[in-house]
């Protein structure tokens, strides 16, 4: 029997760290085909069939390197497209700044112009509603200058003609004469505010009248 089943050496290992199917593939190759049983067959055509349907399922790619080369270049393609866009995009951002900034830069000169054009409209109606404040001011006194040297030609012409009527008035006739004749201008009413007649009265100067001789008749003698 010792030599039919020879001493086995195992070698020395760390600890459990020894895989169970290196195990068995140990085992198998020392003991050969003695202990192989007809499950441990089914169990190997299982095996082959499993194997051979994943290598059916997922055959091995052949020329692996030129896929890699060709997937190498793809994305060289795609950094230089991407690097192209980039680019693109870079330039178009350039051109919407630069188109932005000019729409900016119109827009402010036409406001800079239309806020000018407003400030000289403005300044100008300053100036006129100034110009008509300043044309009614001296028109007003104008007039009224005007109208006050005329009022006061009117008012010396209007003295003048008085006192020459005065002065003729007092040449003429008895003193009684004038009053008489003041008395029938102004109409002096024969009764007075308090009821008393004025007849005789008035009929006592009626015949003072004409008469040089009587008292009072040469008038005020300086």
């Amino acid at each position: 029997m010792s030599n039919k089943f020879p001493e086995i050496d195992v070698p020395q290992s760390n600890g459990d760290d020894l895989d169970h199917s290196d195990f068995l593939s140990r085992e198998k190759e020392l003991l050969g085909d003695e202990f192989k049983t007809d499950q441990d067959k089914v169990l190997e055509e299982d095996s082959d069939d499993e194997f051979n349907e994943f290598k059916e399922q997922f055959p091995e790619v052949e020329g692996s390197e030129s896929v890699q080369q060709e997937f190498k270049s793809t994305e060289e393609v795609d950094d230089e497209d991407a690097d192209v866009a980039l680019a693109d995009y870079g330039a178009t951002e350039t051109v919407k700044d630069l188109s932005q900034s000019t729409s900016i830069k119109e827009w402010k000169q036409r406001r800079d112009l239309e806020i000018e054009e407003r400030e000289k409209v403005n300044e100008q109606k300053k100036k006129d509603i100034l110009s008509k404040a300043q044309q009614t001011i001296d028109d007003f006194y104008e007039n009224y200058n005007s109208k006050k040297e005329k009022h006061i030609a009117e008012v010396e012409k209007e003295q003048e003609a008085f006192l020459k009527k005065r002065d003729e008035f007092l040449k003429h006739g008895t003193l009684w004469d004038r009053v008489n004749e003041l008395i029938d201008a102004v109409g002096v009413p024969t009764v007075d505010s308090e009821g008393n007649d004025k007849t005789r009265y008035r009929n006592f100067l009626k015949n003072l009248k004409g008469k040089e001789k009587v008292p009072g008749a040469g008038g005020y003698q300086e």
